[in-house]
């Protein structure tokens, strides 16, 4: 975990993204979430009706940091921070949403492996969304170019020059064990805890974005609620690098057939 600060960290802390604050919590919800798994598309999502709180990734140390910085509380915890967030980013009908990926939830409770206090927290949800991603070469991918450029969202500045020669296939494998592990983690947890939660995956929002969209609406009981989805326009990030790394990925681990 790191506590660079980015572009997209300053953004996300912004009071521009406030509610009215201290909104009493109707329902809390979380995305269980892998790096570069569609939880922005699907966060943004649910940040634009304006009924589902703004779930971010609260459990990311630059956003700590930010807080820490803005409010000249050097010693604030995870915990208070999280509490100053419900009481700014709980919308007004009492939603408060964030996503966590589970290096970020180990990173939180400062443990190597899942305990009970961590399990209590999970449970403290009233509401539970796991969004994967089938095509995990191409997460990791993207994930070793955002680690590579600083380029986590299209917002950001441009782009850093990296020529395609200077990554090689070999530098993905770290990132494709990060989403492996990560995503493997979250089903063990799952299975172990049996948390009732509704399962998405990055391709069906992509592919059926109006419909994806209103089942989880439906599922967070704001189907109703919402009259009409949000069109989010997020530019597509994957270019030539990306197409090109796959391939180079696919032959270096001797999987080439994947890719005709």
């Amino acid at each position: 975990m790191t506590d660079r600060v980015s572009e997209k960290n300053l953004r996300e802390m912004h009071p521009d993204r406030d509610f009215t604050l201290g909104t009493p919590i109707v329902k809390r919800y979380c995305i269980l979430s892998t790096p570069r798994s569609g939880s922005t598309l699907l966060g943004r999502m649910l940040f634009a009706t304006g009924m589902a709180g703004d779930p971010l990734e609260y459990f990311n140390p630059p956003l700590l940091a930010i807080e820490r910085d803005e409010t000249g509380i050097a010693d604030m915890n995870l915990n208070q921070f999280l509490l100053r967030m419900q009481h700014r980013r709980t919308s007004p009908n009492g939603f408060f949403g964030m996503k966590l990926h589970y290096s970020q939830m180990l990173y939180g409770f400062n443990s190597r492996k899942i305990n009970q206090q961590m399990v209590d927290f999970i449970k403290n949800f009233d509401a539970l969304i796991w969004i994967r991603r089938r095509d995990r070469v191409s997460q990791a991918i993207s994930l070793t170019i955002a680690k590579r450029t600083g380029l986590w969202s299209t917002e950001d500045s441009k782009l850093v020059e990296t020529d395609e020669r200077s990554i090689h296939p070999s530098d993905c494998l770290d990132s494709l064990h990060v989403v492996a592990s990560d995503d493997y983690s979250w089903q063990q947890f799952l299975q172990a805890t049996k948390l009732p939660t509704l399962e998405t995956w990055y391709e069906n929002l992509v592919d059926d974005y109006e419909a994806e969209s209103r089942r989880i609406l439906k599922y967070l009981d704001l189907n109703g609620a919402v009259e009409s989805v949000p069109r989010i326009q997020l530019k597509r990030q994957a270019g030539a690098l990306n197409q090109q790394l796959y391939k180079d990925l696919l032959s270096y681990l001797d999987l080439s057939e994947l890719s005709k």
